[in-house]
């Protein structure tokens, strides 16, 4: 018996091998582009707030926004789509590559390989990402209930931080799900690829610098950047923390889209 148990191989490395993905690629292009710099590691942080910031600013300051609405004649729901759209798609998705192509001087396929979009993590969507998701949301229900319900209520309560009635994010899901199908098809390609590929698949790389620190800084600053409704999100941000730990346990951006797309799903729907 003592010799039977002493031949046995500890579970904890078969594991690690299940949950844990092993990507040269990214490690490669996490080490050499990394920011180095003091100068750059600030800039790539901030770069994380930075389009949260700028929503805030042109959506959720009262005068701006109508200043806006004033001189493009856009109603105020279709102006919030279209800045939506400039965001996700132009900073979030366009952004990074012409960075990686003129700054880094990677050519249009390493910029893919860069970030993940020419690698799909089988074993991590179809066996690490339901057990993942189905954890996630039995731990999403007491905190929901019990954290977000009256942290939610409370930042609600300051007007800094409170989300205008105006904003197509004051009744979510009706208000943004209301839009037409062609427009949700844009809305949705830019909130669940646009924020992984820039928050996960380029800004994660970038702020390497960080090392075992990466993951979790990663996932607070993209709950934080979410600046134009923080009574929403900011209550949520320990289990963001989710986000940056399945990225740093799969590194596959694909596996990230699918879980972001759970995540807003089960919170709007199922969590409630």
């Amino acid at each position: 018996m003592e010799t039977s148990r002493a031949n046995e191989k500890p579970s904890s490395p078969r594991l690690r091998r299940f949950l844990v993905r092993e990507d040269p690629i990214y490690d490669q292009y996490a080490s050499i582009y990394q920011a180095k710099s003091t100068s750059a590691k600030i800039v790539y942080l901030v770069l994380y707030m930075l389009p949260g910031l700028l929503i805030y600013i042109f959506v959720n300051v009262d005068l701006v926004f109508r200043s806006e609405v004033a001189l493009t004649h856009l109603s105020p729901k279709n102006l919030q789509y279209a800045w939506v759209l400039i965001i996700t798609f132009g900073w979030h998705m366009f952004g990074p590559l012409l960075v990686l192509r003129y700054a880094d001087k990677l050519s249009l396929r390493e910029s893919f390989a860069f970030l993940g979009l020419n690698r799909v993590d089988w074993r991590g969507l179809c066996l690490v990402l339901p057990g993942f998701c189905v954890i996630f949301a039995l731990l999403s229900i007491p905190y929901m209930r019990f954290i977000w319900t009256p942290l939610q209520s409370w930042l609600q309560t300051v007007p800094l931080l409170r989300i205008p009635a105006y904003s197509i994010f004051q009744d979510v899901p009706n208000n943004i799900y209301s839009f037409p199908p062609i427009a949700l098809v844009f809305l949705f390609i830019g909130n669940f690829l646009g924020e992984e590929l820039y928050f996960r698949g380029y800004l994660m790389k970038k702020s390497a610098f960080l090392g075992r620190w990466n993951w979790i800084v990663n996932s607070l600053l993209f709950a934080l950047y979410h600046l134009w409704q923080i009574p929403q999100t900011w209550p949520v941000l320990v289990m963001v923390l989710a986000f940056g730990l399945l990225m740093w346990l799969r590194k596959d951006l694909y596996v990230m889209v699918l879980f972001h797309l759970f995540v807003n799903m089960w919170l709007a729907y199922g969590a409630s």
